[in-house]
């Protein structure tokens, strides 16, 4: 029998070789660089393919730093070889985590189906063990985050006028314009512009591999990059914190610390704190209040005062006008009940009364 040709060498990504002065086949996880095959991790390919689409930039970076969160949770696999994983060892990965949000779920089978799929298409394995591995459904009973009710945000709003509250600023910027937190502590001087009144958002604030706070500098989604106008009442809190602020080299309006920028967590800590301090939250109304309720309770009232969808997507940077309605849909819903009930208002009004035949 003819004796199988080895192949020639090359270079490429997801490629096996037959190193001729080592007598073993190799392959390549890195560009220029040769690792055995059958030592490859799941952890290195992953870490290497997160790698290569943040140099694409196909991900952000913040991006790439929650995929390495996600990767975190893969950690009964991580350390092994991707050749010995096999589906038995997948789906008990996968169903340790029914207790955790559907959402962590959802990620962490994302990334197993991504990592196996593209091992395979390197070549580093033949068949994919995650055929076979579906996506469980969470035990834990999901939370919805509602918005603030107007006897809530009235009684917060006092709170943060007369006692003394860190990142209250950011707060009250946030439930006026509906902000994300993160754009929020990602903007500077050059961003408000106080002749046309409006703030320009254009980045955020992210949060790195050791949870440090770091500016990227773009927003969470392409329709994040918009301009806020500032309104009437949010203007007073902008002009407090122009002329409170003392010039930096990096021209932030807001620090944690001189040299440190604020990271969302510490600001939702506060906000959990005056909360729970001051008892703003009314426990018959479900639904729980996080920092996010405060850009929630603007899209709330904006709806209530009749706001058009589409303007209050933009103001919000939501990618698609579904995300805007479906988010909101209980709002919306409320609102086309009012607005019915005022149409048969203004039929009655008008002597049109169908009486019963």
């Amino acid at each position: 029998m003819a004796k199988a040709k080895k192949p020639k060498n090359h270079y490429g990504h997801g490629s096996i070789f037959y190193i001729d002065s080592k007598k073993k086949w190799m392959g390549q996880l890195d560009l220029g660089k040769f690792v055995d095959a059958s030592t490859v991790t799941f952890e290195q390919l992953t870490k290497q393919i997160l790698a290569e689409k943040r140099a694409m930039n196909e991900i952000q970076e913040q991006t790439y730093f929650r995929h390495i969160e996600t990767l975190r949770q893969c950690a009964a696999i991580n350390d092994i070889p991707v050749q010995k994983i096999d589906t038995t060892m997948l789906k008990a990965l996968i169903l340790s985590k029914v207790n955790y949000s559907q959402s962590t779920i959802r990620k962490i089978h994302m990334m197993l189906n991504q990592g196996f799929a593209e091992t395979v298409r390197r070549k580093i394995i033949v068949d994919n063990p995650m055929l076979d591995v579906r996506r469980p459904k969470s035990s834990k009973k999901p939370r919805k985050i509602r918005a603030m009710t107007m006897e809530e945000q009235k009684a917060f709003l006092e709170i943060l006028k007369t006692k003394r509250v860190l990142y209250a600023d950011q707060m009250l910027i946030s439930m006026f314009t509906g902000m994300r937190m993160g754009e929020i502590n990602a903007l500077s001087v050059k961003d408000i512009n106080t002749s046309f009144n409006f703030i320009n958002i254009d980045k955020t604030i992210a949060k790195g591999e050791r949870n440090e706070a770091f500016l990227n500098n773009s927003p969470k989604t392409d329709k994040g990059n918009r301009q806020v106008p500032i309104n009437t009442m949010v203007k007073p809190v902008i002009d407090k914190v122009l002329n409170n602020y003392v010039p930096t080299k990096d021209g932030m309006l807001f620090h944690k610390t001189k040299s440190t920028l604020v990271p969302t967590t510490s600001v939702n800590a506060e906000f959990r704190r005056v909360v729970e301090t001051y008892g703003i939250k009314e426990d018959s109304i479900p639904g729980d209040l996080t920092l996010h309720s405060l850009r929630h309770t603007y899209a709330t009232r904006c709806i209530e005062s009749g706001m058009p969808p589409k303007v209050l997507q933009n103001l919000l940077g939501h990618m698609d006008i579904k995300v805007t309605l479906d988010t909101y849909s209980d709002v919306f819903d409320n609102f086309q009940n009012e607005n019915v009930a005022k149409v048969d208002e203004y039929l009655r009004s008008a002597g049109l009364v169908v009486n019963a035949i």
